[in-house]
């Protein structure tokens, strides 16, 4: 597969096999209206995700509060060596790579080694990736960086060939933003553009005590609340809408029983919301909730099984025992 070179001066060890400049919104709009329509009424979580929105959640996952991406890093700063010692040499690829801040953390351990290693991280944020690639070249003399600035699905289907294993890691418990469906559905990709040999590192949030999750999602300093409810601005500015974001509120709650914290915005008021650009009216009663994101807690041994159907088997597993946050290596069958 031809690799297109970042520019004509970028170092060689940066290249974008793919560069997408399309807007992964573009043609949203049919989607928005569908959910919008729907009862209950839901709004995609991807609009937490414009620059403001984006914003709020770092600053969010910065709380004390917010403990996933801080256990996390806790993990694999602890084991690192245990999961390149495992895997040995191979290509680093990632789903949703963004600024690469945890996976920095097992590529130092593959320079430690003085090997050369290969990253592909795939994300739709392009200048991101660049500017990381950049980042990581520098830091890092044995490295090599592939970009694919695309979806997961098309990054998946372009990601190439290699002559050692391939390292496919998805980290920040992403894959909990998922319904069960969209779980099955991504594995189901995973393995289908992997081969046998191939390993895959998951970042997963476990089942707990419901008051962690609670504060997490509900942080003193509102960041959490704030960032969704910045989806109603995004909408607004992306389809010329009127909604007025003060007239909703956040509410987020855990069910125990299905492991599922559940994000809503409640209108407080009966309102109508007109998207503009998609010649789209919608009512809202007072108390009416919209769906907005969801965050699946997972039974480590219910997530093992569910992996282990979709084609991987398990090599290691590592949980925090405090906040039960888990890493868990496997190996494609």
């Amino acid at each position: 597969m031809q690799s297109q070179s970042l520019s004509a001066t970028a170092d060689k060890r940066v290249q974008f096999i793919v560069r997408s400049t399309e807007d992964p919104l573009a043609l949203d709009g049919p989607n928005v209206i569908s959910g919008l329509c729907g009862s209950p009424k839901k709004i995609s979580p991807i609009y937490v995700y414009d620059k403001r929105g984006t914003e709020l959640f770092e600053r969010q996952c910065a709380t004390p509060e917010y403990y996933l991406r801080r256990i996390e890093a806790q993990l694999l700063n602890c084991y690192a060596v245990d999961i390149v010692g495992l895997c040995g040499p191979l290509a680093v690829v990632e789903l949703g790579a963004g600024t690469a801040a945890k996976t920095r953390i097992l590529l130092r351990e593959y320079a430690k080694r003085e090997v050369r290693c290969d990253y592909l991280p795939i994300d739709v944020d392009v200048d991101t990736l660049a500017e990381s690639a950049h980042e990581l070249i520098s830091a890092f003399p044995l490295l090599y960086v592939h970009c694919l600035g695309t979806t997961y699905e098309r990054g998946l289907r372009l990601v190439p060939s290699w002559s050692q294993p391939r390292l496919f890691v998805f980290l920040g418990s992403s894959l909990g933003n998922m319904e069960w469906p969209e779980v099955d559905s991504l594995l189901s990709r995973i393995f289908d553009n992997s081969a046998p040999g191939d390993y895959l590192l998951l970042g997963a949030d476990l089942d707990k005590d419901s008051a962690i999750i609670d504060e997490a999602y509900n942080d003193a300093a509102g960041y959490g609340p704030q960032s969704t409810l910045n989806m109603l601005n995004h909408l607004n500015r992306r389809y010329g809408g009127n909604f007025e974001s003060e007239q909703f509120r956040y509410r987020s709650q855990y069910d125990a029983r299905a492991r599922r914290n559940e994000v809503r915005i409640e209108s407080l008021v009966d309102q109508t919301v007109t998207l503009a650009t998609l010649g789209f009216t919608v009512s809202f009663g007072a108390g009416e909730l919209i769906d907005a994101e969801v965050m699946l807690k997972f039974d480590p041994d219910e997530l093992g099984a569910v992996l282990e159907r979709a084609g991987f088997s398990m090599v290691r597993r590592w949980i925090e025992s405090v906040y039960r946050y888990g890493l868990f290596l496997l190996r494609r069958k």
